[in-house]
């Protein structure tokens, strides 16, 4: 009988121990939110391949009014920026498997305009330099077409590029993307999200999409843009106008329209549809017997395109987020937005962070993610 309940009261205090740890881990990340002014965050752990935490803190607020401030729902969907890049070169990687291009084809033979560095005319720009960011394209005439760059609609194209030679430097450019998206248009016939939708998001079950019309909006997660001005909270309604959307379908062009669909930054899914997404990764390209990409494809992805960034395709790999710990995934930012996936493949556990805005510039929102990432990583993890 003693030992009855010592068993019971060993558990009891084991039971009480985790609750006041949680308690204790979860006051730590409001604090790290408070430090940084952040509006909401939306966390998932991923540990031995499942999903062993997911929590929302904050608010999803209407225009500073805290009569009318709302939790941010478990389900709720954010546009996650940046991190939709994964998506695009998952795509382009189905493609290659299923040869309908090569990495290293001169973009020429997908685009219905010329893309060519004036400043080196004989060497082409190829598939695999756009999706690591070593075009030599830059963003200085970014806009929701491509028109800036199609020599036959703007006189000033050339200032689309930079002087370095195509393939050398890294230099991030979401127009890289913005091309990516009509290169999946002109080989499919198919609208670079509808693509998207049939071959992997819908295989996956996963509640996701470039296309707004088909995101219900009640389950939006809003993003906020501080005006240190005013010093509140200003909603960002570009990210989440349907009618825009209606009007870009109404009148789109496959293979020249991509970018208003934003293929660089435009993905909306929750937080545990993008664990799931970061499980398919973790997973070397498949999860719940789908096969979306194959392991070689995976690791291609992954691998560095240079010595100067640790940027693949569409992915990068993080080493000083956690001390002696490698990373993989991607981050996002704009808009308000600070989005961030991170996994390890071999131990197979992982971190999904979404902000929907804070008072600091972005770069300081990144740093924000990563503080969660490593106190979760302590928590969860270590």
């Amino acid at each position: 009988m003693k030992k009855l309940v010592g068993l019971v009261l060993f558990f009891v205090l084991c039971m009480s121990c985790h609750s006041a740890d949680k308690s204790s881990f979860e006051q730590e990340i409001s604090d790290i939110m408070k430090a940084y002014q952040a509006v909401g965050v939306s966390v998932v752990v991923v540990k031995d391949n499942k999903i062993c935490y997911s929590q929302t803190f904050g608010y999803n607020p209407d225009y500073n009014d805290s009569t009318l401030r709302k939790p941010i729902p478990d389900n709720g969907i954010y546009y996650i920026a940046s991190v939709s890049k994964t998506f695009i070169g998952t795509a382009i990687m189905q493609l290659v498997e299923k040869k309908k291009l090569k990495l290293d084809d001169d973009v020429n033979q997908y685009l219905p305009f010329r893309v060519c560095n004036p400043h080196y005319p004989d060497v082409p720009i190829t598939v695999r330099m756009l999706l690591c960011h070593r075009s030599t394209i830059n963003d200085k005439q970014y806009g929701w077409n491509l028109d800036q760059i199609n020599p036959e609609k703007n006189d000033k194209w050339q200032k689309c590029y930079n002087n370095e030679m195509p393939g050398k430097v890294f230099s991030y450019c979401n127009l890289n993307y913005s091309l990516l998206g009509a290169i999946i248009e002109n080989v499919t016939q198919m609208r670079f999200d509808e693509y998207i939708d049939r071959y992997i998001t819908s295989p996956l079950g996963l509640e996701a999409s470039y296309n707004l019309t088909k995101i219900d909006s009640t389950r939006l997660v809003r993003s906020y843009m501080y005006d240190k001005r005013k010093k509140q909270f200003k909603p960002s309604g570009s990210v989440y106008n349907y009618q825009y959307v209606r009007n870009v379908l109404s009148d789109y062009h496959t293979g020249e329209s991509a970018a208003r669909l934003s293929p660089a930054g435009g993905m909306k899914i929750s937080a545990a549809g993008l664990a799931k997404w970061m499980m398919l990764h973790m997973n070397y390209g498949h999860l719940d017997g789908k096969r979306i990409i194959s392991k070689k494809s995976e690791l291609a992805m992954w691998e560095p395109q240079g010595a100067d960034r640790n940027y693949g395709l569409g992915f990068s790999h993080y080493d000083k987020v956690i001390r002696g710990v490698r990373l993989y995934g991607m981050t996002g930012g704009a808009h308000g937005i600070h989005s961030l996936f991170f996994f390890n493949p071999e131990e197979k556990y992982g971190f999904v962070v979404i902000c929907n805005g804070c008072t600091s510039k972005a770069a300081n929102g990144r740093q924000m993610n990563y503080e969660i990432v490593r106190a979760l990583y302590k928590h969860f993890i270590k």
